[in-house]
């Protein structure tokens, strides 16, 4: 027996297992970076922002002395594969924290390549994350 393709179909759910796995992967980015954050007052840790198009230029608001918790600001649109997407932090001493071990103070995971190790993985973190939407398209 005959069976029909259903190409439009098909399309429209490789579609958004493709948007629904850069969402999964951005947002566990984000988090893992907020987790891995050397935290002083918790500013460096809260300030990873996901970006559409552009990055993001927030900042965290400043601290009051004695909290130090992060908080991770989540992205309220709805993420898809149509642009570019970036995670970015915006304070003045990020880049100096994520490479120099001196003041990444060996950051909360990996120790001081805490952020060369996210990059690095990066590429699969992202393989996994599609690969979990993909495989439920039938």
């Amino acid at each position: 027996m005959a069976k029909k393709f259903r190409g439009a179909e098909l399309v429209r759910e490789i579609d958004e297992a493709l948007d629904r796995g850069l969402a999964r992967f951005l947002i566990l980015t984000q988090g893992k970076l907020s987790k891995s954050s050397p935290v002083d007052t918790g500013r460096l840790a809260s300030s990873w922002f996901i970006g559409a198009g552009v990055p993001d230029r927030s900042e965290p608001p400043k601290r009051k002395d004695g909290d130090n918790t992060p908080s991770i600001t989540k992205y309220d649109g709805r993420i898809t594969m149509d642009r570019d997407w970036f995670i970015s932090s915006n304070l003045d001493y990020s880049e100096r924290v994520a490479f120099d071990p001196k003041y990444g103070k060996g950051g909360r995971r990996n120790g001081a390549a805490w952020f060369t190790t996210i990059a690095n993985n990066a590429a699969k973190d992202a393989e996994k994350s599609f690969d979990f939407f993909l495989r439920k398209v039938k």
